[in-house]
């Protein structure tokens, strides 16, 4: 086959929504990395100054301007992949350009090894082997699911699979029985809310874009999953994509949406190729596509691969991002609701948000709200990682005891070892330890120690563990992610850094303290998303928990 000139990508590119990030692609698959001439002719062909481009271009991590670019190794060393052998692989394959990447996302099965389009794992470079992810293991309490209830099906990955667990039901009911505002009611009663994060209520979300003037309105799943110690989205698209598919177009009858993305993270080239074919499975059955099941209801969804930056899980940059522009967070108001993708109304939706909705199409509001335990409404998929027994993503219903999943599903501790610390929502959520494990999993009982459950994502600390490095560990990841639009987080992960790894040397112990929480308040006032309000997360509850240990870190 002929290899495409640059003329012919950007030809191909040009005309279709959001091009910048798939001709980029293009390019770095063709070549291996983008040269000078590629840059300059994508600048002259999508209208964009040349030096807008090249910042765009080396922001993102997996965007390679040299050889060998894009087949040299990139090794996660991640929390948890560092502790299991990730250092030893960069070492093992350096002849090879191996570098390091933050976490890839296979927190379940370590240590993931990044070449070219293909992922392998293992804890040395002998044992390497591309292998797929595990599925979910199923919760040993016989607890009601949700999002996984049908996962574990043989075959649910295809549409015909999908198709004979009950998938697009509910879409076929909505579409030929349901006006638009009675999908929106159904799931505002049903209590479900964003999980990746912000936990916003669903429903209110999609009536806001309904009700917002402008057309086209625009549906996107945030699948950028880039949290550390969080895989749960990568699981849910690798075994079950038509029930995300499904949401989706569920979500853009809601809201009157013609037009979709999923904004999937570079580190999941399987999960890309997943989701590719179960596109084309849904249009060529009419699940998607003009006259969707004979209604004048017509929706299509574009699939978009990231190039590696934490930062475009946060919603104003994944959105700046899929318009081709620096990817730097937006100020709001105004919110994606009324002025999102091109400055229209937009909902953006999480992988796992979208998963829940048509089981709740299907079942009911009351059935989902009942999923909770205490009051809570429906259930929340943990990844679990770290120094844990059965590691994996376990779907918890809101509520659950956190000792519950720690040592009655996942085993507890590994032999010989107890549990020191967990951190909550990946990295975001900080440490919690001592008497404050016992809590239940719900925002309201993790505000009230001072964390969050974030999208998820938990990593378990042995006692064998040095939490300073922990946490050093950390903040040097924020710090690296920092997009530096604002000074106050740019300037913040770095300076707490340093305090962690010693570079201000040796120091009168209130001092240190004195400064590390001046620092964390100035970043949670003053920063412009959530990277720079969450960091100092990490210091604070290092101090709150191991003051010994942070002693004998500041004064030696």
């Amino acid at each position: 086959m002929k290899t495409p000139t640059n003329q012919e990508l950007i030809k191909r590119w040009y005309r279709e929504p959001a091009p910048l990030l798939p001709l980029l692609h293009a390019f770095h698959d063709r070549d291996g990395f983008i040269s000078d001439e590629s840059l300059r002719d994508a600048a002259v062909g999508l209208k964009i100054p040349l030096a807008d481009l090249f910042g765009i271009v080396t922001f993102y991590h997996h965007f390679s301007r040299n050889p060998p670019g894009q087949i040299a190794p990139r090794v996660c060393m991640g929390p948890v992949c560092c502790l299991e052998g990730g250092k030893q692989i960069i070492e093992e394959l350096k002849d090879e350009g191996a570098q390091a990447m933050p976490c890839a996302g296979r927190c379940d099965d370590f240590v993931p090894v990044l070449k070219g389009h293909c992922v392998s794992v293992g804890v040395s470079s002998r044992t390497l082997e591309a292998r797929p992810p595990p599925l979910p293991p199923r919760n040993p309490g016989g607890i009601e699911e949700c999002v996984f209830a049908e996962i574990r099906t043989p075959g649910r990955y295809s549409i015909e699979g999908y198709c004979r667990t009950g998938g697009y039901e509910g879409h076929r009911r909505a579409v030929k029985e349901m006006q638009p505002s009675e999908v929106v009611a159904l799931i505002t009663d049903s209590k479900l809310a964003g999980r990746g994060g912000a936990g916003f209520p669903t429903g209110l979300k999609w009536k806001a874009v309904a009700e917002a003037p402008g057309t086209p309105k625009t549906v996107i799943c945030n699948a950028d999953e880039g949290e550390p110690g969080c895989f749960k989205d990568r699981a849910i698209l690798d075994f079950d994509p038509h029930a995300v598919i499904e949401g989706m177009t569920l979500a853009a009858y809601a809201t009157g949406a013609a037009r979709g993305f999923i904004y999937l993270r570079y580190e999941y080239p399987g999960t890309f190729n997943v989701l590719e074919r179960a596109i084309a499975e849904a249009e060529s059955a009419g699940f998607l596509g003009e006259e969707v099941l004979g209604s004048d209801f017509s929706f299509r969804i574009h699939l978009r691969r990231g190039a590696g930056a934490y930062i475009c899980g946060e919603e104003g940059s994944l959105l700046n991002s899929l318009e081709g522009k620096h990817p730097f967070p937006r100020n709001r108001p105004p919110y994606p609701v009324t002025h999102g993708y091109e400055n229209l109304p937009t909902a953006v939706n999480n992988v796992e948000t979208l998963a829940s909705v048509p089981h709740i199409l299907r079942n009911g509001a009351n059935w989902y709200q009942g999923l909770g335990m205490n009051g809570h409404a429906g259930t929340k998929v943990i990844s679990l990682s770290g120094d844990i027994q059965k590691p994996g993503n376990y779907e918890v219903p809101f509520g659950l005891p956190l000792k519950t999943l720690l040592y009655d599903w996942a085993g507890g501790a590994r032999e010989n070892r107890s549990i020191q610390s967990v951190t909550m929502a990946g990295l975001s959520g900080g440490f919690l330890a001592g008497e404050d494990l016992d809590l239940t999993l719900d925002e309201t009982s993790l505000r009230s120690k001072g964390s969050m459950l974030g999208a998820g994502g938990i990593i378990v600390f042995d006692d064998s563990r040095d939490m300073v490095e922990a946490a050093r560990s950390a903040m040097a990841f924020f710090a690296e992610e920092s997009c530096g639009k604002c000074f106050p987080c740019r300037i913040g992960t770095q300076r707490l850094t340093e305090r962690l790894n010693g570079k201000a040397g040796p120091m009168e112990l209130g001092k240190w303290i004195g400064e590390v929480k001046d620092i964390g308040s100035a970043m949670k006032a003053a920063s412009a998303c959530g990277l720079g309000m969450a960091a100092p997360l990490i210091t604070d509850s290092l101090m709150k928990y191991f003051p010994e240990r942070v002693a004998q870190h500041v004064e030696p």
